[in-house]
């Protein structure tokens, strides 16, 4: 008895808001859909380029430069424990002398 009571407008405007729920989530799954479509064509653009294969004992020219400095940069801080060490302790203290919740107790 009591969906008797409730007016057309507020049906129309449940009926909207499911609708619009339902509409964002079929966009969703159409986003990720493309986007899985884009990788998977991305994986067989790759997948088609060869990688020339380097004679034992050589090295490739990408790993020479920069990025053997980061990543000997990287391990030399983690290993000096070049961060901040926290105690862990929360000091937290009630002070009675701020009004700012006077407001809210107006006892004090």
């Amino acid at each position: 008895m009591i969906l008797l009571t409730v007016t057309s407008t507020a049906w129309y405007t449940a009926g909207i808001c499911v609708g619009v729920v339902f509409a964002i989530l079929i966009a969703l799954v159409l986003v990720l859909c493309i986007f899985s479509y884009i990788a998977k064509r991305a994986n067989k653009h790759q997948a088609g380029i060869k990688v020339p294969a380097l004679a034992p004992g050589k090295h490739a020219d990408a790993a020479d430069g920069d990025d053997l400095v980061v990543v000997a940069t990287a391990i030399y801080l983690y290993l000096n424990s070049a961060h901040d060490e926290e105690s862990g302790i929360l000091t937290i203290s009630n002070s009675q002398s701020s009004n700012w919740h006077a407001v809210l107790n107006p006892r004090l």
